[in-house]
């Protein structure tokens, strides 16, 4: 984007965020013809939104959001994700406990509920299990810094976690070394960052056009293509640095 410029999507509605209709912020004026209303065309002020922590939820069912400031609702093949933020300060164990578990309706004492917490740190991390499954899971942070969604994403396909799941399943990333794919570049295909970078480093690609012969990323829609762009300068720049 150019700076200067403000982009919103037009298409989303209070079904899939808090704060989405665009409507209600463009100037009242329709094209005579279309009815189209004056979006390219309506001065806007940006300021910052503060919030205490940031977050996000999987779960098989869409959560309760009573007390959470911003969602935003992305539907996977067997969950719904929620990305997640809030203006109260996360604060003790049982606050915190309370939010997690709040967010499912989880009230059972002997619910298999696993969870961490670091509160010097601002960290709290919830996974909720029925017979081994994943039923939910949610991860709260002081900080933006969260773990990548897509592996997490992946053991709502698995009838039972096994034992190195339930172990890696706080940390959000899986124990074997390269199994995640990273956060997703090109959604037509399902290909992550840190699968694309790999095949830079290891297959020598030196284009766009390279990444989507090996990867198929970029060969759809094609909106993804200038993050490979970026990507493969970034990966350059990282192969010169270690050098």
């Amino acid at each position: 984007m150019a700076r200067g410029s403000v982009f919103v999507p037009i298409h989303w509605n209070d079904q899939v965020a808090s704060d989405a209709r665009v409507g209600a912020v463009v100037n009242p004026v329709v094209d005579p013809v279309s009815g189209e209303p004056e979006f390219k065309h309506t001065p806007v002020r940006v300021d910052k939104f503060h919030v205490a922590w940031h977050g996000f939820s999987l779960s098989r069912r869409a959560p309760l959001l009573d007390g959470v400031t911003y969602w935003t609702r992305v539907q996977g093949t067997q969950f719904v994700r929620y990305e997640l933020a809030g203006r109260n300060t996360l604060g003790e164990s049982r606050v915190n406990v309370a939010l997690g578990r709040a967010l499912f309706g989880v009230d059972d004492a002997h619910a298999d509920w696993l969870e961490y917490e670091d509160r010097a740190a601002g960290i709290y991390r919830a996974v909720h299990l029925v017979d081994d499954r994943i039923e939910n899971c949610v991860f709260l942070s002081a900080r933006p810094e969260l773990p990548a969604r897509e592996w997490l994403a992946s053991l709502f396909a698995k009838d039972r976690l096994d034992e190195a799941d339930r172990i890696g399943v706080l940390s959000g990333q899986p124990i074997g070394k390269g199994a995640d794919t990273g956060p997703t570049v090109c959604s037509c295909f399902g290909v992550g960052r840190n699968t694309i970078c790999t095949a830079i480093r290891e297959q020598g690609l030196k284009t766009a056009a390279d990444i989507t012969a090996c990867l198929k990323a970029g060969g759809n829609c094609g909106s993804c293509v200038s993050e490979l762009r970026k990507l493969l300068v970034d990966t350059e720049l990282a192969r010169l640095n270690a050098a």
